[in-house]
């Protein structure tokens, strides 16, 4: 018995038994859609964080108060040790030719009320340049000036689903007047829709200068971070080295052990991302893959109830001279073929599913050939490796017992 032969047998034993060969691909194919789908979702979701960080550039530094090494709440600014003046050190000393922009931001969820309607919302209070660093861009009227910030000026630029709450779909009101926290500003700039990223959304959100925001509606004299870009990226860690050992000194800090402030940069922010979606696509894609080695069981179970259902067929094909190698070579062959074809249907399935996924969850999809070949792959090997036991128990069959078989 030729490779030919032997496969036409396969192939006709395989479509005699539709259910079976259905049941037996099933979980092949589930296995095969969930891994594909999974690693497109990731690979999205990766490519869409990745977007929104780079849009940022990779010339931005965020000083934060606290020490990340000593806790969560140490982390997230919890402390007060980041002074307004210490922003106007960085932002006015000759000490840091490659710092090009600073911009000391607080913030505070309140309530904004406007044209007898209010609307929950996050106060931000941001220098002038704030907007041009996050590439802010204005719909309506203009952005507050370095001047309101230096006045304490009581002007607001709203976000567009404030805007919407507080006037009404598609008004413009600038000039208008909102209130937040008793104290009264007028609106004179609504930005521009840019939508909800991973953390904020500008367009929910009400900007103010940052020396209204301490000194008038939070009544404080510390930031919750300090924002700074450079001109030269390339110089990105020396200029950091420059901030932390300047920061330290006006801090009174000797010792590394006890800072009270930490220091990113979105390149650091960039390479964190990558290598948290990269643990978890490979965590998701491994548990996805427990389903493949499920349909593997399952193809060799079919196949073990197959071998014992054609038991006098094995024996009637020994008998008419066919060698063991030829019936191993038979029943190989149907289970890599049960596994390839129901490999290529999950291929189809994942990669549907994936296109489905994307616009269903906002997020781009990337075709990516090394999923299916990695399908392709897992299938052969699964069609093999779980092929093999149950072709071998066939092949050791004895001719005249196989006959005798009820």
């Amino acid at each position: 018995m030729n490779f030919f032969d032997a496969f036409n047998i396969s192939f006709l034993s395989l479509r005699n038994n539709q259910l079976r060969t259905a049941l037996a691909m099933l979980g092949i194919v589930i296995g095969i859609a969930s891994v594909i789908l999974i690693i497109s979702i990731a690979n999205g979701a990766t490519s869409s964080i990745t977007s929104e960080v780079s849009s940022m550039g990779s010339n931005l530094i965020a000083i934060m108060p606290g020490n990340q090494d000593k806790g969560p709440a140490q982390a997230m600014g919890a402390t007060k040790s980041l002074k307004y003046a210490d922003a106007l050190y960085l932002k006015n000393s000759n000490d840091f030719p490659n710092i090009s922009y600073v911009a000391p931001v607080v913030q505070t969820s309140t309530q904004a009320v406007g044209n007898g309607e209010d609307t929950n919302t996050t106060v931000m209070g941001v220098s002038s340049i704030f907007f041009d660093m996050q590439s802010i861009d204005i719909d309506y009227g203009d952005f507050f000036s370095e001047e309101d910030e230096n006045f304490y000026s009581k002007v607001a630029v709203i976000g567009p689903d404030v805007a919407a709450d507080l006037f009404g779909e598609g008004a413009d009101p600038t000039g208008q007047i909102i209130r937040i926290k008793s104290q009264l500003f007028r609106v004179i700039g609504i930005t521009r829709a840019k939508g909800s990223s991973s953390m904020i959304n500008p367009d929910e959100m009400v900007y103010i200068p940052v020396t209204t925001a301490m000194k008038i509606v939070m009544g404080q004299d510390y930031v919750q971070m300090i924002q700074l870009s450079v001109t030269d990226p390339n110089q990105l860690d020396s200029t950091i080295s420059e901030i932390k050992s300047a920061l330290m000194e006006r801090h009174s800090i000797t010792d590394e052990k006890n800072i009270d402030f930490s220091i990113t940069s979105s390149k650091e922010i960039q390479e964190t991302l990558g290598n948290i979606t990269g643990i978890l696509t490979a965590m998701l894609a491994g548990i996805a893959g427990i389903s493949l080695l499920v349909g593997g069981i399952g193809v060799m179970n079919i196949m073990l109830v197959s071998v014992t259902e054609r038991t006098k067929e094995i024996g009637l094909l020994k008998a008419l001279g066919a060698r063991r190698k030829d019936i191993l070579l038979q029943f190989l062959i149907e289970s890599i073929v049960l596994t390839i074809v129901g490999g290529i249907f999950g291929m189809v399935v994942g990669e549907s599913l994936s296109i489905a996924a994307s616009r269903i969850i906002d997020i781009p999809f990337i075709f990516q050939a090394y999923p299916i070949l990695l399908a392709t792959g897992v299938c052969v090997t699964i069609g093999v490796f779980f092929g093999l036991y149950p072709s071998q128990r066939a092949a050791k069959l004895n001719p005249i017992d196989a006959l005798k078989y009820e």
